[in-house]
């Protein structure tokens, strides 16, 4: 293993470590609040400001986040998100402890939207840092990790969920030791960080049909379930309901790096969920359960929401694309809350409601997966044929095309010296001889030109002239 990759596993752990702790944060201050503002407003008033207004507050700061990394690409962001995440500590004081209902919705607000704000910035973290082929497990691990540190706290704990000063006891080291980390680590230091491999053509989908996709699949998943907060209030523990949340989550990452494909295609399958909890709503079934399964299966939504935009932020002057994923889901969250708050007395017309969306979101999913999956399977088939294509025209003799391949997989002078039995100096030597063939100066000219050959669609990209 080269020292470049070892360098990209090494940032990719400690990028999910990191999103672990920012989502654990989030997460966490995101529940105490919900039970405060359950106590002071009731069940059904906490469902609308929580679900309703308090994801377009999310949605509002991924926004803010992604239109701020639009006009400074490539900038290293670190002060920024230190500035957002002491503001939010500092809002979630009067967020759990003001006694007064208003207090607790307009300061709850805010900081929902400075939460939105650090899921923008660990979103780009992860898009200008870590390679295509881990983004999934870099995403679903750091939520897995962070879900199930809140659960064994909650097992451990007995009643742990704490309030008002005992959970800002919690908040504010949390976000200090978040703030550390981005600045020790220089996560969100794009110089600073390994440039991923240039993006597959494949990956381009059009951004309003992306979006689109993902705001219509994450309404329909939201109409069959709602978490309503009438579950907290009966005495149902969020914090451990959530627990297959993290089995969803890793199992989402892991099938997504080994196939893009197949990580879609359990996405849309999870959308079989809706019609099961609205079959089921009227059976005796244990809520624990309901809340369980649901999170479950909204570990496959989670990740692939995300990766699709992910894997479209390729390059400075896309990144600011990578938090538009869950900018969309949650206003699919939304959407769907809405709907199934204001439909939630009569379970025929959920179904239907549910049924008639499903129809276009199976339409509109199925020209997205056209659009990715499609065309890389057609590339990945003939990237062989293009390999020796390239060699013929450039006419590389058997070494040359062996020295050539492992070039361009990043090896150095000694390690394909190594691998293929022969001294440095004969390495060099036929290198030179390709470099003259293709008529290249340097490795990374060459390693360009073939880029081009494989993915000709970036040939008009704007990101085309920087090295891959």
């Amino acid at each position: 293993m080269n020292d470049r990759r070892q360098q990209r596993i090494s940032r990719g752990m400690a990028c999910m470590l990191w999103v672990a702790l920012c989502f654990g944060l989030t997460s966490a201050v995101y529940l105490w609040w919900l039970d405060h503002l359950v106590a002071l407003t009731g069940a059904e008033a906490a469902d609308w400001y929580s679900q309703i207004a308090g994801y377009l507050m999310q949605a509002a700061g991924m926004g803010a986040t992604a239109w701020r990394l639009r006009r400074s690409p490539g900038a290293d962001h670190t002060r920024l998100f230190n500035g957002v995440a002491a503001l939010f500590a500092a809002l979630s004081a009067p967020a759990l402890l003001a006694n007064t209902a208003a207090g607790v919705v307009l300061f709850g607000l805010a900081m929902n939207f400075m939460c939105g704000m650090i899921s923008g910035f660990y979103l780009y973290a992860i898009a200008a840092g870590a390679e295509d082929a881990r983004r999934g497990v870099i995403f679903g691990g750091g939520y897995a990790l962070a879900t199930v540190a809140v659960g064994l706290l909650a097992l451990a704990g007995g009643d742990w969920l704490p309030r008002g000063g005992r959970a800002l006891a919690v908040c504010v080291p949390l976000t200090a030791c978040a703030a550390y980390m981005a600045s020790r680590l220089r996560l969100l230091d794009a110089a600073e960080s390994p440039r991923p491999a240039p993006p597959e053509a494949s990956s381009q989908a059009p951004l309003a049909l992306a979006f689109s996709v993902v705001v219509m699949i994450s309404a329909v998943k939201n109409l069959g379930f709602i978490f309503p907060s009438a579950d907290i209030e009966a005495g149902l523990r969020p914090e451990l309901s959530r627990l297959p949340y993290a089995a969803g989550l890793l199992a989402a990452g892991l099938i997504s790096d080994r196939s893009r494909k197949n990580g879609m295609v359990c996405a849309v399958a999870a959308l079989i969920l809706p019609f099961i909890m609205l079959g089921l709503s009227g059976e005796p079934v244990p809520t624990a359960i309901f809340w369980g399964l649901d999170y479950l299966f909204f570990g496959f939504f989670s990740v692939f929401r995300v990766l699709l935009f992910l894997d479209m932020a390729g390059g400075e002057r896309r990144w600011a694309l990578a938090p538009l994923g869950l900018v969309a889901g949650r206003l699919g969250d939304v959407a769907g809350t809405a709907v199934g708050l204001l439909l939630s007395g009569s379970r025929l017309a959920l179904i239907g409601t549910t049924t008639a969306l499903f129809v276009p979101t199976a339409v509109l999913f199925y020209r997205l997966y056209q659009r990715v999956c499609e065309p890389r399977a057609v590339r990945q088939r003939g990237e062989q044929e293009i390999f020796e294509e390239f060699c013929l025209h450039n006419d590389l003799s058997a070494r040359e095309r062996e020295v050539f391949r492992m070039a361009i997989d990043n090896n150095t002078n000694a390690q394909i010296a190594e691998a293929l039995f022969i001294t440095e100096s004969t390495v060099k030597y036929h290198m030179r001889n390709v470099l003259q063939k293709a008529g290249c100066k340097n490795r990374s000219e060459l390693q360009r030109k073939y880029t081009l050959a494989l993915y000709p669609g970036l040939q008009s990209s704007p990101d085309s002239g920087h090295d891959g």
